[in-house]
């Protein structure tokens, strides 16, 4: 079997807004163009996301290197530099928002968890100070997964676009290139504390990844299907893909081999 490779690669400049799929992503820190923004409740000083406000997976960012381009249905497309950008979103969305950036301090985001039929709990909690993400920085997910998880609901639509990967991986030729090195678990999500080489980047996978009511919620396309998320809630206890933090910034194409870096052993290791 080949070793994994990237099969896409996602970013999404708006925080819950639709994203872009792209044929390079630059990682630094984070992944550059990625949760660049986001809508931000005037009356709370909240960001805004798609699980309590489902209405902005509607919405499509593309990243423009330092601003963002938004387009929103029946709407204007408008760029985040614009003067009215924030004016046209508050009427898309029914009350006043502000859009904003990454500015190193945390900031507080609401979200349901627990079954989204009725017993979810509405909870709140602080994005790192550096950027708007739930966890880390880079999202993987690999197309055996999404392939097993059809099994757990045979009448879903399991859209990888309902779990927002940045780097999505399937068995590739590509890694056939690299003879020393050996595949990662799960066509290449790897294990936590793996490390994994994609392109010119390294990561190390820090933890699975806690999937939410995000899931379930309906967007261009996709029904609102709560027995998505009931289902990994079963089968996995709510763990489906990986996050990971980048150990060595660089650029990963589609394409790229997926590898864990075989450890050298010392001088005299058996």
């Amino acid at each position: 079997m080949n070793a994994p490779a990237v099969a896409e690669l996602w970013r999404y400049p708006v925080k819950s807004m639709g994203g872009e799929q792209v044929a390079e992503l630059v990682l630094d820190r984070v992944v550059v163009g990625d949760r660049a923004f986001a809508v931000v409740a005037v009356a709370t000083g909240r960001v805004l996301t798609a699980k309590r406000v489902p209405q902005l997976l509607d919405a499509t960012a593309r990243w423009l290197g330092g601003e963002a381009e938004i387009a929103v249905p029946g709407g204007p497309v408008v760029r985040t530099d614009e003067p009215d950008a924030e004016a046209v979103l508050g009427r898309w969305l029914g009350q006043p928002v502000r859009l904003e950036r990454p500015v190193g301090r945390a900031v507080a985001v609401e979200e349901y968890q627990g079954d989204p039929d009725g017993s979810a709990e509405l909870a709140t909690f602080d994005l790192p100070a550096w950027g708007f993400v739930d966890d880390s920085p880079v999202h993987l997910l690999s197309r055996d997964s999404l392939r097993k998880a059809k099994g757990w609901h045979p009448g879903g639509d399991w859209d990888l676009r309902r779990f927002r990967p940045n780097i999505v991986l399937a068995p590739g030729p590509a890694a056939d290139r690299v003879p020393s090195a050996s595949p990662a678990a799960r066509s290449g999500e790897g294990e936590v504390g793996d490390e994994l080489r994609i392109g010119q980047a390294v990561l190390e996978v820090t933890s699975l990844c806690q999937r939410c009511v995000m899931v379930s919620q309906p967007q261009r396309g996709l029904p609102k299907d709560r027995e998505v998320l009931r289902s990994i809630i079963r089968e996995t206890g709510a763990m489906f893909g990986t996050y990971a933090a980048v150990l060595r910034p660089g650029s990963v194409r589609c394409g790229d081999p997926v590898t864990v870096p075989v450890a050298v052993q010392a001088d005299g290791a058996g």
